[in-house]
């Protein structure tokens, strides 16, 4: 018996770690998979790293508090699914990101979605900015043009390029050839190692062999529990290299470039994120602008806008952006409810309102403990109190 114990236990310790750097527990994953099992599948593949982002950001920290020696979490700007083609012109996606930078401590800003000219838009740039003031990595699922237009926006900015862009190795060659602060993953690409590691692949990985890491992409509920077997299958491949290059793919790349980063963020204070809140170009960008993320009521003189920041679900708290915008928001103040009109009653929590920034013509809230006791036909109801007194706007939306 102690044989077999310590034959076990020497095979365990000689089983190649590995770092995978694009995962993600969105709010989907979090309602079907408890963060407990997700650790545990984690565990199982023998994840030296685990680089985390969500849709929305809570299932990244509900998974960095259970396993802080694992999980890097990253921030991705996404409150829910169905963002990747809007957040670079929302500013409410920008202001999501900056209101939890200022609260919560990341390496990553990402994985986003971003292709060709919209790189040089407004809040893409400020992503760059945000992540040379932060110490971050971004984490881009971009064209090779957007990449090179990212790094062009700073001289410090490291990116690593999800999926490698989807390229061929060639090509992908091409690309981190031109760029020392330009790092790949390998999520989702089967084409590696299928049918034994190519030539062309192991000439890519020789060639750069401190900048290309490894990532199962969980962007759907089930690919969660892909963690293990995609460890286990890319051990096989990786089992025909020679034994450096294999240990610096597997884990060592990842873990070299990422946790000095997060090492140094998760030291850090609160002042910088607390500043960040009232920065000029952040400010200028509040609008009350109609999107596919938000509703949009009009009163008198004055709009505002509801989007909440996760999925609504009966009996589940969630949080929700209020951007107030007038031409007078001095000494303004709100108070959001949501009401059941048919029954004649509304929540049974009280909300609390923070007040988070502004400029001349609009102020940012954020509204948490918002908390939905059934399903049905319900009623935003946001009274604004003003010197010019109160101001109730309502609108109706519908909960499953």
């Amino acid at each position: 018996m102690t044989a077999v114990l310590t034959a076990s236990l020497a095979q365990a310790q000689s089983v190649l770690p590995i770092s995978d750097v694009h995962l993600h527990y969105s709010h989907d994953s979090v309602e079907r998979t408890p963060p407990e099992r997700v650790i545990e599948l984690m565990r199982e593949a023998q994840l030296k790293l685990a680089l985390v982002s969500s849709s929305d950001d809570n299932g990244t920290q509900l998974l960095s508090e259970l396993a802080p020696d694992l999980i890097v979490p990253g921030l991705r700007p996404y409150r829910r699914r169905g963002e990747t083609g809007t957040w670079f012109t929302d500013p409410a996606a920008l202001a999501y990101v900056e209101d939890l930078l200022a609260t919560n401590r990341y390496a990553t800003i990402g994985e986003f979605h971003l292709y060709g000219d919209d790189a040089t838009l407004e809040i893409p740039r400020r992503i760059v900015e945000l992540a040379d003031e932060y110490n971050l990595i971004l984490h881009a699922h971009s064209d090779a043009d957007a990449v090179r237009e990212l790094l062009s926006q700073s001289d410090t900015v490291k990116i690593i390029w999800a999926h490698a862009g989807f390229e061929d190795p060639a090509s992908i060659a091409q690309v981190l050839g031109q760029s020392d602060r330009l790092y790949a993953d390998l999520a989702f690409r089967s084409d590696v190692g299928s049918g034994g590691l190519s030539d062309d692949w192991l000439e890519l990985f020789t060639q750069f062999p401190d900048r290309i890491m490894l990532g199962t992409d969980s962007y759907t509920p089930e690919r969660i529990y892909f963690i293990p077997e995609h460890a286990a299958t890319s051990r096989i491949w990786l089992d025909t290299m020679p034994a450096e290059l294999a240990e610096a793919v597997a884990w060592k790349n990842a873990y070299d470039l990422i946790m000095p980063v997060w090492e140094a963020n998760r030291e850090t204070t609160g002042e910088l994120g607390n500043a960040m809140t009232t920065d000029a170009d952040s400010l200028s960008m509040l609008t009350c602008q109609q999107s596919t993320t938000n509703t949009v009521i009009a009163g008198d003189g004055m709009d505002i806008s509801l989007s909440p920041v996760s999925d609504i679900n009966v009996s589940e708290p969630f949080s929700v952006d209020v951007t107030l915008c007038a031409e007078n928001i001095e000494d303004t103040s709100i108070v959001l409810d949501a009401t059941m009109p048919a029954h004649g009653h509304g929540m049974n929590y009280t909300p609390e309102v923070t007040r988070l920034h502004e400029n001349d013509s609009a102020v940012h809230f954020r509204v948490d403990g918002m908390v939905l006791h059934m399903p049905g036909e319900w009623q935003w109801s946001v009274d604004v109190n003003s010197g010019d007194g109160k101001q109730t706007l309502t609108d109706e939306f519908m909960v499953k």
